[in-house]
């Protein structure tokens, strides 16, 4: 009995080093969220998005207590960018390449010798705001129809989905930024902003918090039939 008590210790003792280690290759990074008037923010997202490795899944994030605060925990060693988003509040996530990825956001190294980081994070500036309904042209019933959002000045940076433009809807739009707007249902005619034929269009720009409606009009059409709607809500070109 003891023999076996004593072996068990031993296995214990011997497990104790590869815990410490499994453990030790996580680290942390926290910091302070403020506004453009440097005044803290609660309730705002904070995430760090892995760099360099291949990434599916949620990313990393976490959200600020009433004093800014927030705290990521159990990061890999590695690099990553680190930003912040407060949607209801028209800031909008950058890590999206719609919104400028890269221009909001900082690089951050975790290692063995650095295994915690501190970030200040400033929100800003705010996007503006499109709201409005979709509808059919003819009987008026509501529609939830596909959309695509892109950079005049970037052909890779489509966001493009279900859900981002519905019967009623309030989208970010990057502020002084030129956007175009596609929005598009099967058995519809094509809709393009400010509702021209496609080779007529011309980009939508916003200054920051400025907010424009739209009520769009979905004229039917048997013959239409568009692929790529019904992609996940929010469906993001990678980067």
């Amino acid at each position: 009995m003891q023999l076996v008590y004593a072996k068990s210790l031993v296995l214990i003792f011997a497990l104790l080093p590869f815990r410490a280690s499994a453990q030790s290759n996580r680290g942390t990074i926290d910091g302070i969220v403020v506004d453009s008037d440097n005044k803290v923010v609660a309730g705002a997202t904070v995430y760090a998005h892995p760099i360099g490795v291949p990434f599916v899944g949620v990313v990393p994030h976490s959200e600020t207590n009433d004093n800014g605060y927030f705290i990521i925990h159990n990061l890999w060693w590695g690099q990553y960018h680190v930003y912040g988003a407060k949607e209801d509040e028209d800031y909008p996530n950058v890590g999206r390449r719609l919104y400028g990825a890269g221009n909001a956001e900082q690089v951050f190294t975790l290692a063995p010798d650095q295994p915690a980081q501190t970030a200040a994070i400033r929100l800003g500036p705010k996007a503006g705001v499109l709201t409005g309904t979709v509808t059919d042209a003819t009987t008026g019933a509501p529609l939830n129809p596909c959309a695509e959002f892109r950079r005049t000045s970037d052909p890779h940076s489509s966001l493009t989905g279900t859900g981002l433009v519905k019967a009623k809807f309030r989208f970010l739009v990057p502020s002084n930024t030129d956007v175009l707007l596609k929005v598009w249902l099967d058995g519809y005619k094509p809709w393009f902003y400010p509702d021209t034929p496609e080779e007529s269009r011309t980009s939508l720009r916003l200054k920051p918090a400025e907010v424009q409606t739209l009520d769009i009009r979905l004229q039917p059409d048997p013959s239409q039939r568009q692929t790529g709607c019904g992609m996940p809500v929010g469906t993001v070109i990678p980067r």
